[in-house]
């Protein structure tokens, strides 16, 4: 057999690289939980995610109210995130920063949707609607339960910094 040692060195030097990317992505992972539980007054862990369980994720945090899994298709850097049992002043308060964020910079032909956000008023039947768009793809989805005066929103594909001013605004009024 003619092996050619310059694959070898390279093949191990790939190896190497993307395991070293890899340990990268997790620690990533691992500090943006850190930067969710701050950004929620300190509260909630850290969780090791499996196959699975739920999204692929590198890791997940976890709060009362709040499960944020750190996507394993980013660099540590984007989110899944479930608001559970927000009240509507919660609800009011990140739907307003986030359509604030949001708004449109484009021209005056622009089709972006000005209000992508269902308000309060939309949302008083049970039922799930749509969520905020970006790039014209829909980021996630809120559900108003038969007999709750509470609202679940979960939103897919978040970056973490987006995450973290979502819960500081889910906070305010605690």
């Amino acid at each position: 057999m003619n092996k050619n040692p310059t694959s070898d060195t390279m093949a191990t030097a790939f190896r190497a690289a993307r395991d070293s990317a890899r340990s990268a992505a997790k620690a990533a992972a691992h500090v943006a939980c850190l930067y969710l539980i701050e950004a929620n007054g300190g509260r909630g862990s850290i969780h090791d995610t499996w196959r699975g369980e739920g999204p692929d994720s590198w890791c997940k945090m976890a709060a009362p109210g709040i499960d944020a899994h750190i996507q394993t298709e980013s660099f540590g850097d984007r989110a899944r995130v479930v608001f559970r049992c927000l009240d509507e002043a919660a609800y009011e308060r990140i739907r307003a920063g986030a359509e604030d964020r949001d708004a449109c910079h484009h021209d005056e032909n622009c089709e972006c949707d000005g209000a992508p956000w269902p308000a309060l008023g939309e949302l008083a039947a049970p039922g799930t609607s749509e969520v905020g768009f970006r790039n014209g793809e829909v980021r996630g989805l809120v559900t108003r339960g038969s007999s709750s005066s509470t609202l679940d929103l979960t939103l897919d594909d978040e970056p973490v910094s987006e995450v973290a001013a979502l819960i500081r605004l889910a906070r305010t009024g605690r």
